[in-house]
């Protein structure tokens, strides 16, 4: 059975650091605050009485000009941080974000240079267990970082007038295997089935996975109110405040048989966690794990699902446009990682065809 999940104080929440410590931090009214002590010791709930009336309890809520956290409490709330993007995306911006300022938050902007950023990628891109014992960091990491790092220095550059290119632009960037997530198997998805049965939570978010190809934001809200008789009808978070596309997809009998074999589901979500709750997006995406690995399946993932979702349609005729209409991705380039495997296997085999029935007829018996 898995842990209890920590219970805290209000308005605190916790987070895992780059060295896989558990750190905490106080949020209210657009502040943010990071905890010296544990919020449910003496030393912490003394902290959280002084913020709660209003004192600046810790040196990092008086930020100093131009440190690391005065720049982050700017950023945050400018268009450059919040323009165009989706309030998902926002909220993984900023918990990667958060991270960084919460251990470097006193260090003052004009001190970084290229190699300090590449020592704080290096640290990032190295996988490494926290203390619940689950893998974090890795080079995609390294790269989500890096990318947020980017516009933060470029726009703190801006605020104390330095002229200079920002020290993220000078560092190297992290090398990332081609590819990224494993994109799964017909023969993992049929192991993943045959230890978890229909009816179980885990055979079910496997089939929502499959026969929606959405990011994991979508599939934790993925529920009744988004079937309508035989089709799907989703609008996926990344485009729900931007071309706000909704997406018509047939809804499978695999995916229906799933659904109905259920003894519980949510009235909102058709998943939810051990307290009747929606997963949260992390929450989701940490279930998944956990139940690959008990199929005996530590390669695979949810994203991972999504990209195998492409990769069958893909295998059986499915064109780039068709793709797109599937998963919701707007360019080709964006679905040429599923199909040019695809087609290279096809053209070799039309490519081989004639070579083969050559051979055969002209060989000496």
């Amino acid at each position: 059975m898995a842990p209890r999940k920590e219970k805290l104080p209000k308005n605190v929440s916790a987070w895992i650091d780059r060295h896989g410590k558990r750190r905490y931090r106080w949020r209210k009214g657009g502040r943010t605050v990071y905890l010296n002590a544990h919020p449910n010791t003496p030393e912490g709930r003394k902290e959280l009485d002084a913020l709660v009336a209003g004192v600046a309890a810790t040196k990092h809520d008086r930020h100093v000009h131009g440190t690391v956290a005065w720049a982050a409490s700017r950023f945050f709330v400018s268009t450059t941080f919040t323009g165009g993007k989706s309030p998902s995306t926002q909220r993984t911006s900023r918990l990667i974000l958060e991270k960084f300022v919460a251990e470097f938050a006193t260090q003052r902007i004009i001190d970084w240079r290229f190699d300090h950023i590449e020592a704080v990628l290096a640290t990032a891109a190295t996988k490494r267990q926290n203390d619940k014992g689950r893998w974090i960091g890795g080079p995609s990491a390294a790269m989500n970082l890096r990318g947020e790092l980017l516009p933060f220095f470029d726009y703190a550059f801006k605020l104390l007038s330095i002229t200079k290119q920002s020290p993220v632009a000078q560092a190297g960037s992290i090398t990332v295997p081609k590819g990224g997530f494993h994109t799964w198997t017909d023969l993992e998805i049929a192991q993943f089935r045959k230890h978890w049965k229909v009816g179980t939570k885990a055979r079910l978010a496997l089939e929502i996975f499959l026969w929606t190809a959405q990011r994991r934001g979508d599939a934790s809200r993925f529920g009744r109110k988004h079937l309508a008789g035989a089709q799907i009808e989703v609008t996926p978070a990344k485009t729900r405040n931007s071309s706000g596309v909704t997406l018509s997809l047939t809804a499978p009998p695999q995916l229906l048989e799933a659904i109905a074999a259920m003894s519980v589901t949510g009235t909102d979500t058709f998943l939810v966690n051990d307290y009747g709750k929606p997963y949260s997006v992390a929450g989701l995406g940490n279930k998944m794990r956990e139940w690959c690995d008990a199929a005996g399946l530590p390669q695979c993932s949810a994203h991972g699902l999504r990209k195998a979702a492409a990769r069958r349609a893909a295998e059986n005729g499915a064109s780039n446009q068709e793709l797109k209409a599937v998963g919701g991705w707007t360019t080709d380039s964006q679905v040429a990682v599923y199909t040019a495997a695809v087609e290279q296997k096809r053209m070799a085999e039309q490519a081989m065809a004639p070579v083969i029935a050559f051979d055969r007829a002209t060989r000496e018996k």
